[in-house]
């Protein structure tokens, strides 16, 4: 299938942003530098040998803070570490200290969350840190019972990953009925309907033209009542991009810029 992610047909790459439980998203230019190909790269001669000063093999541990809590099995949580000062990573352990998941980047954001149901009863740990290993930071870390639309979202956000897009998209569909005012469900079903006919079409895809029409017309859809939704919360620049993108959809051209 040809390599793009969504819309990078125009040349964009579109990124979600939870931002307080209410996501945002920036496009941002899609870049590929190809050093090797352009001839741009050379080997160049290995430095001689030099004695080294000093050497130590050490394992760095980086600052972690403990915490515990208690559920039960079946229980369904949202686990979420926010910060505007370091990118967050959490460890989920269940009571016999053995690891249950890890996050550091939920849905293309730094900010790391889990949602899942508890495997059994007893004191789970969770550990919160940083990916980099940095020192220091103000953050804030919850753990709170999932919704059942947090519980589908998330689920939808699997299926993307495991590049299961038919099924995904039909997740995205479901989230829609349990929560309609969240646009990131329907930026995703519009990007899994996208990416399920890439597969379909193979090499022949070359744009929205190649679409066929009733997909087409679902893939606008979904951008422009994101788009509505994006206004109606004053976030009318983000609206204005998701209009462009679904317009780009609709004619098959590029917005000028």
């Amino acid at each position: 299938m040809p390599s793009f992610s969504l819309l990078s047909l125009m040349g964009r790459q579109m990124h979600y942003r939870p931002n307080s439980g209410f996501a945002k998203f920036a496009i941002v230019a899609q870049l590929t530098f190809m050093g090797t190909v352009l001839g741009l790269w050379s080997p160049m001669a290995a430095p001689a040998a030099a004695q080294a000063l000093l050497e130590e093999q050490v394992e760095f541990q980086p600052q972690q803070d403990t915490y515990t809590f208690t559920g039960e099995a079946g229980d369904a949580v949202i686990i979420e570490m926010v910060s505007e000062e370091f990118d967050t990573f959490i460890t989920l352990m269940n009571p016999a200290g053995e690891i249950l998941e890890q996050n550091d980047d939920y849905n293309g954001t730094p900010q790391a969350t889990i949602v899942m149901e508890l495997p059994e009863t007893g004191e789970y740990t969770l550990l919160a840190g940083s990916f980099y290993g940095q020192l220091g930071g103000t953050y804030q870390v919850t753990v709170k019972p999932a919704t059942d639309y947090q519980l589908v979202y998330d689920r939808a956000l699997e299926l993307m990953q495991s590049e299961d897009y038919g099924e995904a998209a039909e997740a995205y569909t479901a989230a829609i009925v349990l929560r309609a005012d969240d646009p990131n469900a329907y930026l995703g079903k519009a990007d899994a309907l996208l990416r399920q006919q890439a597969l379909i079409l193979g090499e022949t895809f070359r744009g929205p033209n190649d679409l066929p029409a009733e997909i087409r017309s679902e893939i606008v859809v979904n951008y422009e009542k994101a788009a509505q939704l994006y206004t109606a919360t004053g976030e009318e620049e983000f609206a204005q991009l998701i209009r462009e993108q679904a317009e780009f959809v609709r004619s098959g051209q590029a917005p000028e810029r």
